[in-house]
C-alpha cells in the first residue's frame, strides 16, 4: 500500500502498487471499525493479496484481502517509517493510474525488504534513488558536462538539476542554479548508477559526504516532480531538531 485516506464514518481510500496494473484506487469499506477482519492487512509497507471488484462507478472496492509479507520494524522505528514513506511517496508520484510497470513495483518491494531488514539503509535508498530515475526517464547525465560534451575530469565539479547532469568547471560561470558536487561524491553516484546493489553495497557510501550525495539527489527528483517530497521535508526537520 502506498497511501490511504479515511473517507466517511468507516471506509478508506487505499492506492495500491502492484505488478500487473501499476497503482490502483481503491475503497475498503467498513476497515475503520474495530470488527474488521480486513484492517490488520491493510498496513503500511505490506505485501497483500488483494481480490478487487468494480464498485456503482468507476472506482475499485476490496472485498478479500490477505497478508503475504509483512515488515513489522518498519512502523517500530521512526527512522524507518520516515525512510519506507519516502520510497512510497516517489512510487505512487513516479507511477501512472493502471498501466503495468513490473521493474518499478519490484524496486519498490525490494527497498522496502532492505529498510526493513538492513542496520544502515541508506545505501538501499540511494540506489532506489539512481534506478528510479532511469526507470522514470531521467537518469541524470554523469560522465559528461551537459553543455559541452566533453568527458568529466576527476576534479570537482557542478551539478545541474535543471539541465539534468554534470557541469564541467569551464561551463560553470555561464549558469544559474548549479551547485557544486566533490569528486568522491560523484564517483560513488556513477558507481551506484552503473552497478548492481550487491556491488553497491560491498562500496558502501562514506559518511561524510552522505548528506551531499542526498541532497543532490533528492534536490534533482524534487525539480522532475515539479513539487517537494514530503517525507524527506519531514525528515530534514527531524534531523534540524536534533542539532
Amino acid at each position: 500500500m502506498l497511501h490511504h485516506t479515511n473517507y466517511g464514518e468507516a471506509d478508506r481510500f487505499l492506492r495500491l502498487l502492484t505488478a500487473e496494473r501499476g497503482k490502483i484506487s481503491a475503497l475498503a469499506r467498513g476497515v475503520r471499525r474495530m470488527n474488521s477482519r480486513k484492517a490488520g492487512h491493510l498496513e503500511p509497507f505490506t505485501l497483500i493479496s488483494a481480490q478487487l471488484s468494480k464498485g456503482h462507478g468507476t472506482e475499485w472496492i476490496v472485498d478479500q484481502v490477505s497478508t503475504l509479507e509483512a515488515f513489522p520494524s518498519m512502523t517500530e522505528v521512526l527512522d524507518r517509517t520516515i525512510q519506507g514513506s519516502y520510497v512510497t511517496e516517489l512510487a505512487d508520484r513516479f507511477t501512472v493510474e493502471e498501466i503495468e510497470n513490473r521493474q518499478l513495483f519490484r524496486l519498490t518491494l525490494e527497498t522496502i525488504r532492505r529498510i526493513a531488514s538492513m542496520d544502515d539503509p541508506f545505501i538501499a535508498i540511494r540506489f532506489f534513488d539512481l534506478r528510479l530515475l532511469d526507470l522514470a526517464g531521467y537518469r541524470p547525465q554523469l560522465q559528461q558536462c551537459v553543455i559541452c560534451g566533453k568527458p568529466v575530469e576527476p576534479v570537482n565539479q557542478y551539478f545541474s538539476a535543471v539541465l539534468g547532469g554534470i557541469v564541467c568547471p569551464s561551463c560553470s560561470s555561464s549558469q544559474l542554479y548549479i551547485r557544486p558536487i566533490t569528486v568522491r561524491t560523484l564517483k560513488f553516484l556513477r558507481y551506484y548508477q552503473n552497478h548492481n546493489f550487491q556491488d553497491a553495497a560491498a562500496a558502501g557510501w562514506p559518511q561524510d559526504i552522505r548528506s551531499e550525495g542526498e541532497e543532490i539527489l533528492t534536490q534533482y527528483i524534487a525539480f522532475m516532480l515539479e513539487r517537494k517530497i514530503n517525507s524527506q521535508e519531514f525528515l530534514s526537520h527531524l534531523r534540524d531538531e536534533k542539532i
